[in-house]
């Protein structure tokens, strides 16, 4: 009896290719991946960083998983929204990953990722399935419009910068376009004013406070060395300048109950988030946003949300994984939009329509990202710093 096995599963044809020549192919890039991991193995010999965080988080407790998971699932539902057991116990499962100090080293987060990177690489259709459980169960993005970014950083008693893992790994590297120079979507105009925006409020805080208050020293020393550049008229004055010394620390993380602090726990005690007066990171969030097309997400992990990233849109690269299983592999649940704000592009008849203003966004639906629909420039210069002014007064206003 003759048995006909098939092995295609609907996939790109590469089961009737030799698996010596399959692997052949898949080599190369596993090499690569495997190099980019050693490369930072050296993350995991630093001392961990003996400087207590501030006030306002350094007595979160430590994360017991067994003690806290059957809390999850014997309490009663807290008020307000009602939230299952098992979403309770998916709480308790991230903020015990996110405590702990490995999480945020870029080999341990780029190992993780890899590993569902190379399934992907797998010619089963099965696999994108696989794909979206994983995102869906274990890590995944919603769409912040950056109108929400502006509010959760002002709502935050002390914000911090993070280092991005994504970036610092490796995964992605949006920092320089196709041709080799830094990306930006501004003209060397607008560059050079959503720069002296900033550096204009830090000298204000300056004056106000005699120093720069919440602010890391990093922070202060950079500011002051972009102010010599420009009083100088320093070629180096730009902001390609900044994003060059600043990649990768290009994370948000508010203190509020919206996000986890075991993050910021993890990524200070590898030194990898830095305090910013929280007026400042509006004007930087701002600056992603219109100067690189920014997309911010808050990434959660299992069923705890951590932080705002700047994701690496798919407009360089393909972005970072979870924009790139999106828009490339037509994943439904590594990034999920928003209709907060001005909500998502769509016709009369209330169905989405797919972004108008960058190419590469075209073939999917809009995310809802913070683009003000109806207006002649939804998200041009003037348009968004509008908004950003009139929120800024009004925090001023309000202190």
């Amino acid at each position: 009896m003759c048995m006909h096995h098939d092995h295609n599963f609907g996939g790109s044809g590469h089961s009737d290719l030799p698996l010596p020549v399959e692997m052949q192919e898949k080599w190369p890039r596993i090499v690569r991946e495997l190099s980019q991991l050693l490369a930072h193995v050296k993350d995991l010999r630093l001392a961990a960083n003996p400087e207590p965080l501030p006030l306002e988080i350094s007595r979160a407790e430590e994360s017991r998983l067994f003690k806290n998971l059957l809390a999850a699932a014997f309490m009663e539902g807290r008020p307000g929204v009602k939230r299952n057991v098992a979403r309770r116990m998916g709480d308790v499962i991230g903020d015990y990953i996110l405590w702990h100090r490995g999480t945020s080293l870029p080999v341990v987060h780029e190992l993780g990722t890899l590993s569902a990177w190379w399934a992907e690489k797998v010619p089963l259709s099965v696999m994108d399935r696989l794909r979206d459980i994983g995102c869906s169960l274990l890590i995944s993005g919603k769409v912040v419009p950056v109108q929400k970014v502006w509010a959760d950083i002002l709502a935050s008693p002390v914000m911090f910068v993070g280092h991005c893992v994504c970036r610092s790994s490796g995964l992605a590297n949006d920092l320089l376009d196709r041709s080799g120079e830094v990306f930006t979507l501004t003209s060397e105009a607008e560059n050079r004013m959503l720069l002296d925006r900033l550096l204009d409020r830090a000298a204000r805080l300056r004056k106000t406070y005699g120093h720069l208050p919440d602010t890391d020293p990093y922070y202060d020393a950079l500011f002051q060395r972009f102010a010599e550049r420009k009083a100088k008229g320093d070629g180096k004055y730009g902001l390609e300048t900044f994003f060059r010394e600043t990649y990768p620390s290009w994370e948000f993380l508010p203190v509020t109950p919206q996000y986890t602090q075991s993050w910021i726990r993890s990524l200070h005690t590898n030194r990898k988030n830095r305090l910013l007066h929280k007026t400042l990171a509006v004007e930087l969030a701002t600056i992603f946003y219109l100067a690189r097309g920014t997309m911010f997400t808050s990434m959660k992990m299992v069923d705890t949300p951590y932080t705002i990233c700047s994701c690496p849109s798919p407009d360089l690269g393909g972005g970072c994984a979870l924009t790139n299983w999106y828009y490339y592999g037509l994943s439904k649940t590594s990034i999920r939009p928003s209709d907060e704000c001005f909500g998502r592009r769509r016709d009369e008849k209330g169905k989405v329509l797919a972004c108008n203003l960058f190419p590469e966004r075209g073939g999917r639906g809009c995310m809802g990202c913070g683009c003000r629909h109806g207006d002649a420039d939804p998200r041009g210069v003037e348009t968004v710093l509008a908004q950003a002014d009139a929120l800024l007064a009004g925090y001023e206003a309000s202190l």
